[in-house]
């Protein structure tokens, strides 16, 4: 009672929506995430999930999508563009995906929850986000380890590195604790952690 059904004029912005949603989904994981608890953060009527999305999956999916498209955009961006040097490609891919993760705290948090076990949820963002720019990276990536710019690393090994770093991002609760507002610049934060990524990565890496 009280809460606006979903033809109402008092509904909550769109981006509202998405944000608090996302804040719901990393904060809980999708199996605690109730539509009842989902209505309640999102202030609005029980109903309001189902009418407007047709269920709480869809209403996920929805999140993820919106979340992870401007993500994948820009990096696809950086795959298409004309580069001089792949290295070059290569090393503004790594900062761009670390600097967005960084940025995007809550929806890596939900990427990483789904990571740790096969689910069909796991397999939607593989299949129509991660995938895609998998394929992109992978020749690139295969030229630069054959030419001895990068060191011979086998593919799931670098891509798992890199992947691995927004486990840090994840968990800021212990982040703040060993040193309070270390991840504030989400931008110096994310630009770090891809240079422990390549210098490990890259040969002859020149140090910061």
């Amino acid at each position: 009672m009280g809460r606006p059904a979903a033809d109402t004029a008092d509904l909550p912005s769109d981006d509202e929506i998405m944000r608090r949603g996302l804040a719901a989904f990393a904060e809980l994981g999708y199996e605690a995430t109730s539509v009842r608890e989902l209505s309640r953060r999102l202030g609005v009527s029980h109903n309001f999930i189902n009418d407007r999305y047709g269920s709480k999956e869809k209403f996920w999916m929805m999140l993820i999508d919106a979340a992870e498209s401007p993500i994948m955009e820009h990096l696809h961006a950086i795959m298409s563009a004309s580069y001089d040097d792949e290295l070059m490609r290569f090393r503004d891919g790594v900062r761009a995906f670390l600097a967005m993760a960084s940025a995007n705290p809550d929806i890596t948090r939900i990427i990483n929850q789904e990571s740790s076990a096969r689910s069909f949820r796991l397999d939607y963002v593989y299949r129509r986000h991660v995938e895609p720019i998998v394929h992109a990276i992978r020749p690139g990536y295969d030229r630069l380890v054959a030419e001895g710019r990068i060191r011979d690393v086998p593919f799931v090994v670098m891509m798992f590195s890199v992947i691995a770093m927004t486990g840090v991002i994840s968990r800021r609760g212990i982040l703040d604790l060993i040193a309070p507002g270390s991840g504030d610049d989400s931008e110096s934060f994310g630009d770090v952690l891809s240079e422990v990524v390549l210098e490990g990565l890259i040969v002859d890496q020149p140090r910061r």
